[in-house]
């Protein structure tokens, strides 16, 4: 029996397992190829076997979204598929794919894509879509992500499984959107430019220009930004505090020890447990002020560094929903779950839900849904997808492809507008 595989293919990290695997088991593969200053040439997560992470050249095959490379992606797959760091032995040609793709991808590199998967890999099947729109199918986990109402019955959900908003914030952008009886209304999908490229970027400048030059540590920046910062649920307020409270503010101001590449080689975030221990002379110590909220907030308002022609998240957010048909507006906006890896800074949807309510509709019942790891729950949902019976009448399979061509996969998964 024909095994089925599910690879969501990440502009900064693949997840990738056979649809029979536990979700806590799904592979984490860096999509990315990088060069070491010895030059070494490092394939995916061989890069974490290195211990001088100084000066690390990355090249992916994602660039804004889109695969354009895939003399890189076909060693990350072959990689990913066979590799023992990954332990997965995928026989492609006895298997079925379910793929991700970035919505509105160019239809040319859309059927690149599906010609290397029939032609070069040989799967059996494909079936091939954004993985915002496999939410829908695990409604009922959905709707144990939001605030417990009274009298909610899960039993009697299934119409909530036909309005879904998806905010999918990853790293080269943040998608939004909606699925309508699970299918992405395509009118409606808007792309926010920021994701955590973009963060870690403005973080690096910062870090640069207040302390140290890390313009070639980009590991070790998108460390500081994946331990340091969080988004404040007040803006101004957090400014308003550090300000009184100077140093001794806790909440707002840390310290993080970078490596000395001999007792670590990624840094850490100094904790007072660690700090009765540490001893001056020997650990590099950056200490981070608004650092670790302001950058976040760009999000919110990216005027904050200097991109004054870009409209919020919220903005873009309001946007898409008023474009929707004006009955759904109200069912959208009380289904909405946060996936995608910059969901893991702490109050993100947080901010996102305290923000909406004050510019929608007061009768409206907004709810926002964050599952405990938003990295691989579109997975989670994809894998919900393959165990329904319908999976099988909509993928395309290799003898389809054979007789049909491009232009038949094309037609199946491109998007219509």
């Amino acid at each position: 029996m024909s095994s089925t595989v599910i690879l969501d293919n990440g502009s900064y990290d693949i997840k990738i397992g056979y649809n029979t695997t536990d979700s806590s088991q799904v592979q984490k593969v860096q999509n990315t190829i990088c060069k070491t200053k010895d030059r070494k040439i490092l394939i995916s997560n061989q890069v974490y076997n290195v211990n001088d992470i100084n000066g690390i050249i990355f090249k992916r095959p994602i660039e804004k979204g889109h695969l354009t490379s895939w003399e890189l992606e076909k060693q990350i797959w072959d990689y990913s598929f066979t590799s023992r760091d990954v332990g997965l032995n995928i026989e492609s040609s006895d298997s079925n794919l379910i793929l991700s793709e970035t919505p509105f991808t160019l239809p040319q590199l859309s059927m690149n894509t599906d010609q290397i998967i029939f032609e070069e890999y040989g799967f059996k099947s494909l079936f091939k879509n954004p993985m915002s729109s496999f939410i829908p199918w695990n409604f009922k986990e959905n709707e144990t992500l939001y605030e417990p109402k009274l009298n909610n019955d899960l039993n009697n959900l299934t119409n909530y499984s036909d309005f879904q908003l998806v905010i999918d914030s990853g790293f080269n952008a943040t998608w939004i959107i909606p699925i309508i009886k699970g299918v992405p209304y395509w009118k409606s999908i808007r792309k926010f430019e920021i994701g955590g490229r973009f963060l870690s970027g403005v973080l690096r400048e910062m870090v640069s220009f207040r302390h140290y030059n890390v313009t070639d540590e980009t590991i070790l920046v998108n460390n500081i930004k994946e331990k340091s910062c969080f988004v404040t649920m007040d803006y101004n307020e957090s400014l308003k505090k550090i300000k009184q409270s100077g140093p001794n503010d806790k909440d707002h101001i840390i310290e993080y020890v970078l490596p000395d590449f001999n007792t670590t080689t990624q840094g850490y975030v100094l904790t007072p447990e660690l700090k009765s221990k540490y001893k001056p002379q020997e650990q590099q110590i950056l200490k981070l002020y608004d650092e670790r909220f302001s950058i976040p907030e760009t999000i919110f308002h990216p005027e904050i560094v200097n991109i004054n022609n870009k409209p919020g998240l919220i903005e873009t957010i309001i946007d898409c929903i008023y474009t929707l048909p004006e009955f759904i507006r109200p069912l959208i906006v009380s289904n909405i779950i946060c996936i995608g890896g910059n969901f893991q800074m702490e109050n993100y949807h947080k901010r996102i839900l305290k923000e909406l309510k004050v510019v929608l509709p007061v009768e409206w019942d907004v709810r926002i849904g964050k599952p405990s790891n938003p990295t691989t729950y579109g997975w989670e949902c994809a894998q919900k997808f393959s165990e329904n019976e319908l999976y099988k009448n909509v993928r395309v399979s290799k003898q389809d492809y054979e007789e049909h061509g491009l232009q038949w996969t094309q037609q199946r998964f491109g998007f219509q507008l």
